[in-house]
């Protein structure tokens, strides 16, 4: 939302937002989530004390974060998990970084942007494809649960940027729940990597 110029598209998802994703009611639905999360996190510190083991705060206070997000999200774990999706997940995030990360020769000889000559933009295509699949696939499978059981049995994001588009799907389809799946991944799994770097 930040880095959308104003427009009527950034006034819809700004609205959106506000009245359907970061409202007071929205937030109380959704504090059963963070209980559980804070749980978690406790629970982890009680089995580290008990092998005496000594607990990475910036780790421990990411997963509680990341999970909480990603509940309120997806209601799926995205830290430690052992799903499959959320492990494909992770590694095409870290392809990405790794990929964005590495010297691009074409940033310094212009006349190589034309071959691709280290195959970057092709390896970051191939990974945002996989991960488009995969978001496809989660959206899949939640419209599939909603039509067998006739109702939202979530209540997360997801399934409020899923109603908005069985309203109106000019303001919210598909491809737009896709796109904002991307950046709160990556987003995400940013904030990971930089707590590895400094913790």
């Amino acid at each position: 939302l930040p880095l959308i110029p104003v427009s009527t598209r950034w006034r819809n998802l700004r609205r959106i937002c506000m009245e359907q994703l970061f409202s007071n009611k929205i937030l109380d639905v959704n504090q059963d989530i963070r209980h559980k999360k804070v749980q978690d996190l406790l629970a982890d510190s009680r089995q580290s004390s008990l092998t005496s083991e000594a607990v990475d705060i910036g780790r421990a206070a990411f997963k509680a974060t990341a999970n909480m997000l990603s509940n309120t999200i997806y209601s799926m774990d995205m830290v430690d998990s052992k799903s499959d999706q959320t492990k494909e997940l992770k590694e095409l995030v870290w392809n990405v970084m790794k990929d964005a990360g590495k010297p691009n020769l074409a940033d310094y000889f212009p006349v190589l942007k034309k071959i691709d000559f280290q195959g970057l933009r092709h390896s970051v295509a191939v990974n945002f494809r996989r991960m488009f699949d995969l978001f496809d696939n989660i959206i899949s499978q939640r419209l599939h649960l909603r039509k067998m059981s006739g109702s939202n049995m979530n209540n997360d994001v997801l399934d409020t940027l899923l109603n908005i588009s069985d309203k109106n799907s000019e303001e919210m389809d598909k491809t737009k729940i896709e796109r904002l799946f991307l950046v709160s991944i990556i987003t995400l799994f940013c904030l990971d990597f930089f707590i590895k770097i400094l913790g």
